[in-house]
């Protein structure tokens, strides 16, 4: 027994050995790393012929949205001078708190892989760039990059490209069955009628306000709690319409949505007093047509002493 366990020690030292095996050295600085930094400086200053510098005769471009290119130096670069004229305060920085590594590989050449923040605003759209980009560079023997391959996400720019068109993303309803939901539901409200509410929404609704924290939402079960403690603590509820609603359709996203203003008034019974105060509710619809999220806003100021 006892040499079979040596055995079985032995053999896991050998698989061990085997499944390690160095193939080059890892660095926070060099100057491969510093030429990338020098580049990006270029671009951003807008100096094409130092930013061209840094880069082989021939530049191999590959990126993530499916871009494979073989552009020769004297071209490469030629955006650098859109960039210089749409977009104000450009900056490229390392997004921290990541950092450049250069790795010489034993069998592989040379490489530099950074992840960047790059920031600015479109002028003519106001749009804010703030663009993630991550990028692998392969240095030649010459000490210049001939391989750049970028990933990062396209939304930003398609969102800049459509700016410049005027474009339909649905319609809008002055009339709709959903308007209608949402006023029997306000009734439903004032008549503090619970049941009769719960039968406009989704079971999974959510529900937002301003009271609550930002990108936060409470479930149905919990909104029910809060409207029964409105109910026990209030009386002479009152929600009269201002303007009229709106019913947009959005054609992204597929998605039916009202929006309505509303003066909304009640006396506390604790205290007597009547509260008066603006309120605008949006409500989401889901396809069954019931209400999937409900988000009221309104000034808590109107409730201090």
């Amino acid at each position: 027994m006892k040499r079979i366990a040596v055995f079985l020690v032995l053999s896991f030292a050998v698989i061990t050995s085997y499944g390690q095996e160095k193939n080059g050295t890892v660095y926070n600085e060099h100057p491969s790393i510093e030429k990338t930094r020098q580049a990006w400086k270029a671009f951003v200053t807008g100096n094409v012929d130092t930013y061209r510098s840094y880069f082989a005769d021939t530049i191999r471009l590959i990126r993530n949205d499916g871009q494979t290119l073989t552009i020769p130096n004297k071209e490469f670069g030629t955006n650098i001078d859109w960039w210089q004229k749409n977009i104000k305060n450009i900056s490229v920085k390392d997004d921290t708190p990541a950092y450049p590594d250069a790795i010489e590989y034993s069998d592989g050449g040379l490489w530099v892989q950074d992840w960047l923040r790059v920031t600015g605003t479109h002028e003519a759209s106001g749009i804010n760039l703030d663009l993630q980009l991550h990028n692998l560079y392969a240095f030649n023997k010459e000490g210049k990059i001939g391989l750049l391959i970028q990933y990062y996400n396209n939304d930003i720019f398609e969102d800049i490209n459509n700016s410049e068109l005027t474009r339909e993303n649905g319609k809008v309803f002055i009339n709709h069955p959903y308007i209608a939901t949402v006023r029997k539901l306000v009734n439903a409200y004032c008549n503090e009628d619970l049941a009769s509410m719960l039968k406009y929404y989704a079971p999974n609704a959510r529900f937002s306000s301003t009271e609550g924290q930002w990108g936060e939402s409470i479930d149905l079960e919990t909104r029910k709690k809060q409207i029964q403690s409105n109910f026990d603590g209030s009386e002479n509820i009152k929600l009269k319409q201002i303007g009229y609603p709106d019913c947009i359709y959005y054609a992204e996203g597929n998605q039916y949505t009202v929006y309505s203003w509303w003066e909304f008034s009640f006396k506390d019974t604790a205290s007597g007093k009547t509260f008066v105060l603006p309120m605008m509710l949006t409500h989401n619809f889901d396809n069954d047509g019931k209400i999937a999220f409900e988000s009221a806003f309104y000034s808590t100021n109107h409730f201090q002493e």
